[in-house]
């Protein structure tokens, strides 16, 4: 304590006696307890930082409540204690490249967090949570599959579509996938293969086909896949055992054979489309309406970006929709160049 004018006493600390402890650590007469607290949620002190951001990761849409970036093939979502990744991962990058929320946002997290994970070896589109109550939201959204994910992937063969599994795209609506031009009536084919006694549907179609030296019947196949469930690689699983047509470079489900002369590239797989409720305007609380109310005609202004775009829109029904997609890796359009006569008719 240290005197002050008036009488008064301020009290104060003495460094050399501060002390971390834990629950279990006696308290002895005298001592003054202290709980460490953060004031304010400022990560976008890691920016003033020596160090550079791990790694480029580009960002396709972001406010004050989310953001989606384009997670670069070879990189983790999340590194784990002694997982060897050290920074290259897509959390530790975040704080380097997103905006903080603007002063007011209630609930920020201390750091922007993924709310799902995808495959080191995939690239594409990646939701990230900046505040506690949109991780909640959007994470009720994954559980409920109320996200609605577009993948496309190389195939290694002439993949087939059987009648027995071929859907209309009203069916596929239904099954709460989303399909893109509602004008458009296109054949789909289902999937449903269990995965560790677990359902798993996947709803998929082909794009097309040309001819690959070393490939299955000399031919690959670009599909569209759009997973209903998110099983441990299900669209990996799923095309290599139930189609019979692995992911091309696919090493964990190839095969063998010749198909390891395919793999120098990794697998192509890409989540390049990505439709979604927004986690703050969307709900019911008074807060969010209101800033979208105030704010609609500004937010649902197209946003174009280098690596993807991004738009939302408001249902018929209200809902407040986040869609965003991104052009497939260059790595995709240099396995063969593709001539309309390869086109599936």
């Amino acid at each position: 304590e240290v005197p002050e004018e008036g009488g008064g006493k301020k009290l104060t600390f003495n460094r050399k006696r501060l002390a971390l402890v834990k629950v279990i650590d006696r308290v002895k007469p005298g001592d003054t307890l202290a709980i460490q607290t953060r004031m304010t949620h400022n990560y976008s002190e890691c920016k003033n930082h020596n160090k550079s951001a791990p790694f480029h990761l580009p960002i396709i849409y972001q406010d004050d409540h989310i953001a989606i970036v384009n997670k670069p093939e070879g990189f983790v979502v999340f590194s784990h204690k002694h997982g060897g990744f050290g920074r290259e991962n897509v959390y530790s990058c975040l704080p380097w490249v997103l905006e903080p929320p603007k002063a007011g946002v209630v609930s920020v997290l201390r750091r922007p967090s993924p709310v799902h994970r995808i495959d080191r070896g995939t690239s594409g589109l990646l939701v990230v949570a900046k505040t506690k109550p949109a991780m909640v939201e959007l994470g009720e959204a994954f559980k409920e599959r109320r996200v609605k994910k577009t993948y496309t992937a190389i195939v290694n063969g002439d993949i087939k579509e059987p009648k027995e599994t071929s859907i209309s795209s009203d069916e596929a609506k239904k099954l709460g996938v989303c399909i893109g031009n509602e004008r458009e009536k296109t054949s789909w084919q289902l999937i449903e293969h269990a995965l560790e006694e677990q359902s798993a549907v996947t709803i998929w179609r082909p794009l097309r086909r040309w001819p690959l030296e070393n490939a299955r019947n000399n031919t690959v196949s670009l599909v569209e896949l759009k997973p209903k469930t998110g099983r441990y690689h299900q669209l990996r699983r799923h095309m290599a055992w139930v189609r019979e047509c692995p992911l091309l470079g696919d090493k964990s489900y190839d095969g063998g054979g010749l198909a390891k002369t395919l793999r120098d590239e990794g697998f192509y797989l890409c989540s390049n489309k990505v439709t979604l409720e927004h986690p703050f305007y969307h709900t019911q609380t008074p807060a969010g309406k209101k800033e979208w109310d105030l704010n609609k005609g500004k937010i649902t202004r197209e946003m174009e970006s280098l690596d993807g775009k991004s738009h939302i829109t408001e249902e018929e029904d209200g809902t407040i929709l986040i869609h965003c997609e991104i052009d497939l890796p260059a790595k995709f359009g240099k396995v063969e160049v593709v001539t309309p006569s390869d086109k599936i008719k």
